[in-house]
């Protein structure tokens, strides 16, 4: 072995990149186990958490990159390595190279100790972000999907929920209406209306004047069903499109009216003769043009189509007509009206706000209709692909001047074009220009939405932000601009940051797969639909059914001697053991004979023995030799069907000449045909001997009444050897069931149930089916017969068990909930039913959502089930951005963790490349493994200590013992309950390895002990001292397993016990030795006497290791208030009723407890260490108060 030198060439002020090329290289190399890695990391460098090496990387980095988690643990937990440190090239933190490199465990553990997954690299992307880019984008087909919500939700706007900062799905929507996909969502200021993709409309919020829809003007707190009145019984109306506004809702359904209901202040309902209200929806007079849209605004509604514009309500400039008189008559338009655009134009696009109403042409021209003006703001866009408005002004005659003042907001109009970018024209800068990001990365729109405050967007990638339009600088004007000012070109002109609107962007969290982002007018409550979860996988192949082999076994397998078989066939000399139950189910005929006879054996005459048994053979596995379309190779049934040739009818001739005496040549012809007619009617006077097995079975299928096997053999016949299909006949058998509920008189096992329910059923069919049932019938196994079975689960499981055995199906679990598809998982598990389980697999793989994905694949681990473990892991690294960002992995163990990391790595194609390969720089394997085996460093151990070794170092100088590993991190989480790693300052070099120098000395012993105190607990007999109260051994039942006891959770107290203080190991005299146990009183009176004997404290101490008196006892106290004493006083009163209340069955559990941990670890013993145990100190106690009863 090399020899190594135990002098650092470095301190801990270190910065040498050559110790970090060096550190970073060794990392890489993958046949070095993480502890010795550690220990060479240590070595190298004092400072080999921090040093960087030529790339600007540190260990940490590397070492997520290469998926060491245990590095990762060591350098963060124990070296206190930096958690969030960029590299040079990419500005990436470890976290971002575990994810970048599909080290998904790593990333985990990055996060569970503190890494933000808000950090941003050099690219402006974020974790999450870089998860994103390696799956899979929304399909743009795809326009349904479910329905998040969020905001202040003050009008239940979203639902019964509270306000929510972050979307949430609207459960309660998708749980009262199970299968409904949400096509649109429209959100106003008091009402919130959802479409689905079946054509069912649905509305909650506040119901004033009806804008429900739900007959009534009640609010609504739950998403309603809207009713469409139809004039044909029996139509169903489907809602197409909706559109709503302050006041009124719009729809336009399938039988092609518009329906309108709501308030109808301001005359937008466009009803004849105009009702106040309408609280459901009712048609208004269809218009002469097809109708593609609808629209709505609080003050007027629109319809359009390719060929027309409608508009109707408060005519304030905003309806496209010319201006109308002031009476209240001419202020409104009550009925649809055509608006006249410049031109013949085709109409691809239609959008509605307060004030304006804006069009946009196939021809690419945008027009806005306001302030009774049509105003062109774009033209020749060809490739626009939605556009959207908000705002304008109303005209101030027409309305009161605080509602026009609230109204009166600046017009914007923004227009997403196909390339992904967003082009916005505002009022007070009336020209199109290009929106700017505040990101540093390229942000490609898919949908936009513009309210008041902000602009809504969501990205092809399915993320929606929120962005906040800064106002644009606006230029000077030509002649105020320096000579000296070069023109640039078009494009560069474009690209300008003075000509584009800078936007400020806001990420919306939990939102990945997003398809339509809408909200209310004023920005308060927002709806996202999200498409759903990706599940771009199949299961796997399932086993095949073995439902025919199993009884096709059973049939073999029957025998005289066993204890399933219940009936014996026989035919001539032959015997056939069969199985009543079976049979009775395909053969009405034979279970009436079973039931007349109540014989075990039975003697039929129905046929030959050999086409029996093909009988036998289709009853139990729904076809035999005779129903297949091939030669026939069975030799019994071949010579059923023997064809006789030349040779065998020339000495049939001969034989016929012996018995009549006479030879045919010697008689004339007349005698002949006299004789041959007279030897055909003796043969058709005697049974007629069937040469068609075929035939012979199906005469036997109708004596037997098997209606099944009869319909197989009317579609075959046979010639010669060979059985085939008739000509344009064709019968399929159906698949081999049995009913459990069939001939219950046959019922001869009962299933007992673990809630004291039973259930019967057919030994026949459980032994056939199952190799456990089996064995425990058979008298080989048994010794005797068994009529009872016990099975540890409720019925309904042992139902789903036994259904599947009958049927080899599970339809009843179709709609069943999880944790009955768990348990019976887990009966298929240990009763090796591989099918079964294999079916509660495909239908939990059919159940797997992001809230129990985690939850299934824990459950698919422990219990091997391989298939439905590989559909959550499949899931997860579908949507792996929606679960890094919930935390949801953070508790799956470590190895799963790994699995799910391997697994990730494999079916994502993008990670294939991203693999750091060993340096050829990096040093050699026994150069490390000498390092590590002459300054090993155990991981487990530095991470419980050094923890807490800063802080430690001057408790040290104070106590009067040496300080376990247990005991310093326990007393850590002690002074420190709600953290859970302190970081302390990076400790220096040599008190860290005299640290854990200190730390290897102490183990062997404190094992040493504790194994001895194993073997006492476990060889010594314990007497129980107390009064027995009842039945308690439950209760009082000791601990014998060393990982049952807990660690101690805080530092040891000094106790009343003088030899825990003695400095010299105390000696054991008696392994038997006993506690004594005190009263109250006898341990005031002791405390007093130790105190009146206990000399008095020196002034100069000589011993420097005695405890220095609390310099806190000589401060005054400060005065209480009288708050302080009344609280001081109710507190000793609750205690006093804790003591008083208290069972004396559990004080002498804990005194019996406290006797086994002193056994347990062995206090006597032990020198390293002090061990104590007391129960938990409550504070004072009131002093008792006799009170007298009164009578």
């Amino acid at each position: 072995m090399t020899n190594v030198s135990s002098e650092q060439e470095c301190t801990n002020q270190c910065r040498s990149s050559q110790h970090g090329d060096i550190i970073t290289a060794a990392i890489t190399k993958r046949g070095i186990s993480d502890s010795d890695l550690c220990s060479f990391l240590a070595y190298t460098c004092c400072r080999c958490e921090s040093v960087v090496d030529s790339d600007g990387r540190t260990a940490l980095q590397v070492a997520a990159s290469c998926g060491r988690l245990g590095i990762v643990r060591w350098l963060v937990k124990c070296r206190h390595a930096e958690i969030i440190p960029r590299d040079i090239e990419s500005g990436y933190t470890p976290l971002h190279r575990s994810i970048f490199y599909g080290k998904i465990n790593v990333a985990i553990e990055l996060m569970k100790l503190g890494a933000s997954i808000t950090e941003c690299d050099n690219d402006s992307l974020t974790v999450l972000e870089h998860a994103m880019k390696d799956g899979l984008k929304p399909d743009r087909s795809v326009i349904v999907g479910e329905l998040y919500c969020w905001g202040s939700n003050t009008n239940n706007l979203l639902g019964p929920q509270q306000a929510r900062l972050t979307p949430e799905m609207l459960d309660i929507f998708h749980k009262e209406h199970l299968g409904e996909q949400v096509q649109q969502i429209c959100v106003d200021q008091f009402h919130t209306v959802i479409v689905t993709a079946s054509g069912k409309a649905y509305s909650c919020g506040h119901g004033q004047g009806g804008r429900l829809g739900l007959g009534d003007e009640k609010s609504a707190v739950i998403p309603h069903n809207i009713m469409f009145q139809s004039n044909q019984k029996g139509e169903i109306i489907s809602c197409i499109q909706a559109a709503i506004s302050r006041y009124h809702s719009i729809f336009l359904c399938s039988d092609g009216n518009i329906y309108t209901c709501g308030l109808n202040t301001y005359k937008v309902l466009g009803q004849m003769p105009p009702p106040e209200r309408c609280l459901v929806p009712k048609p208004i007079k269809k218009v002469s043009k097809e109708v593609a849209g609808v629209c709505a605004g609080p003050y007027h509604s629109v319809i359009w189509g390719p060929e027309a514009l409608y508009t109707w309500g408060l005519n304030a400039g905003q309806l496209g007509h010319k201006e109308g008189g002031k009476g209240k008559d001419q202020q409104f338009i009550l009925m649809p009206k055509v608006v006249n655009i410049v031109g013949e134009v085709t109409i691809s696009q239609v959008v509605a706000s307060t004030g304006a109403t804006a069009v946009h042409t196939k021809k690419g021209d945008v027009y806005v209709l306001h302030e009774y003006l049509c105003r062109k703001i774009a033209s020749k866009q060809l490739d626009v692909v939605q556009i959207t408005i908000v705002g304008g002004k109303l005209d101030f005659n027409l309305l009161s001047h605080e509602i026009s003042k609230e109204y009166s907001k600046e017009l914007k109009v923004a227009i997403l074009i196909s390339t992904g970018n967003v082009l916005l024209w505002q009022e007070s800068d009336p020209q199109l220009c290009r929106c700017m990001y505040s990101i540093n990365r390229a942000v490609i729109a898919r949908q936009i939405h513009l309210n008041l405050n902000e602009l809504l967007l969501v990205t092809d990638y399915g993320e929606a932000f929120k962005g906040v339009m800064k106002p644009r600088k606006k230029k000077a004007s030509p002649a105020e601009k320096p000579q000296k000012v070069i023109e640039k070109s078009a494009f560069h002109k474009f690209l300008e940051k003075d000509d584009c609107i800078m936007i400020t962007l806001q990420k919306v969290s939990k939102i990945h797969r997003a398809l339509c982002i809408q909200s209310d007018p004023k920005g308060k409550d927002y709806c996202v639909i999200q498409a759903y979860p990706y599940r771009n996988f199949e299961f796997p192949e399932m086993a095949p059914s073995e439902v025919k082999q199993n009884l096709e076994l059973c049939l073999e397998e029957a025998d005289e001697t066993d204890d399933i078989h219940d009936i014996i066939f026989k035919i001539d000399s032959e015997k056939f053991p069969a199985h009543k139950y079976i049979i009775a189910s395909c053969s009405p005929y034979l279970a009436r004979l079973m039931e007349e006879k109540k014989q075990k054996e039975i003697v039929l005459d129905v046929g030959k023995p050999e086409i029996f048994w093909e009988f036998l053979h289709f009853v139990y596995t729904g076809d035999c030799e005779l129903t297949k379309c091939c030669e026939v190779k069975n030799t019994k049934l071949r010579k059923l069907c023997i064809v006789k040739q030349k040779d065998e009818k020339i000495e049939e001739i001969a034989k016929l000449e012996e018995e009549n005496g006479f030879k045919f040549n010697e008689i004339s012809a007349y005698e002949f045909y006299k004789k041959n007619k007279e030897n055909k009617e003796n043969e058709e006077k005697e049974p007629k001997n069937l040469k068609n097995p075929v035939r012979m079975l199906h005469e036997m299928a109708k004596r037997l009444e098997c209606s099944e096997l009869q319909k197989t053999l009317n579609t075959l016949d046979m010639e010669g050897f060979i059985v085939k299909h008739k000509y344009n006949c064709n019968y399929h058998n159906k698949p081999l069931k049995f009913d459990l509920n069939a001939h219950q008189e046959l019922y001869d096992v009962t299933v007992k149930c673990k809630d004291d329910k039973s259930l019967k059923a057919h030994k026949c069919i459980l032994s056939a089916r199952l190799e456990y049932f089996n064995n425990m019938f058979s008298t080989r196994w048994s010794g005797h017969k068994t009529s009872e079975v016990t099975l540890p689960f409720p019925k309904s499981t042992a139902d789903a068990l036994l259904e599947y055995l009958y049927t080899d199906t599970l339809s009843s679990l179709q709609n069943k909930e999880m944790e009955h598809l768990f348990r019976v998982l887990i009966l298929a598990d240990q009763l090796f039913v591989v099918r079964l389980k294999e079916q509660c697999e495909l239908l939990l793989s059919n159940l797997i959502t992001l809230k129990n994905a985690v939850n299934i694949l824990a459950f698919a681990h422990s219990y091997n089930a391989q298939k439905l473990k590989y559909c959550c892991m499949k899931f997860i690294i579908l949507n792996m951005a929606a679960f890094l960002e919930s935390r949801m992995l953070d508790e799956l163990e470590d190895d799963l963790l790994s699995d799910l990391s391997d697994f990730y790595f494999q079916e994502k194609e993008q990670v294939w490349c991203r693999v750091i390969t060993p340096y050829s720089t990096a040093v050699s394997d026994e150069i490390v493994l000498s390092i590590a085996s002459a300054f090993p460093v155990s991981l487990d151990e530095q991470v419980q200590s050094c923890s807490t070794t800063k802080t430690s170092q001057k408790e040290k100088k104070r106590r009067s013992h040496k300080s376990s590993t247990s005991e310093k991190r326990n007393s850590s989480f002690s002074d420190h309950p709600d953290s859970v790693i302190q970081f302390p300052d990076v400790p220096e070099t040599a008190e860290v390895t005299l640290d854990i120098r200190s730390i290897t000395c102490n183990i062997p012993n404190r094992l040493k002990s504790i194994v001895l105190a194993t073997e006492i607990v476990e060889n010594e007999g314990i007497e129980s001292d107390y009064t027995v109260l009842g039945s308690s051994s439950e209760l009082g039942a000791s601990f014998n397993d060393f990982h049952d006891f807990p660690q101690l959770s805080s530092p040891p107290r000094p106790v009343g016990n003088i030899a825990l203080h003695s400095k010299s190991p105390p000696q054991r005299t008696d392994s038997k030795h006993k506690l004594s146990k005190l009263s109250q009183k006898q341990r005031k009176r002791l405390s007093s006497e130790s105190i009146a004997q206990s000399p008095p404290a020196q002034e100069h101490p000589k011993n420097p290791w005695k405890p220095i008196p609390d310099i806190t006892d000589n401060i005054t106290p400060k005065k209480s208030t009288i708050n302080d004493i009344i609280s001081d006083e109710r507190k000793q009163k609750e205690n006093l009723m804790k003591i008083t209340s208290k069972l004396l069955l559990f004080t002498q559990m804990e005194d019996k407890a406290i006797e086994e941990l002193h056994k347990f670890y062995n206090t006597e013993n032990v020198a390293e260490e002090i061990i104590s145990v007391e129960r938990v100190n409550i504070g004072a106690v009131a002093a008792p108060v006799w009170v007298p009863k009164t009578k």
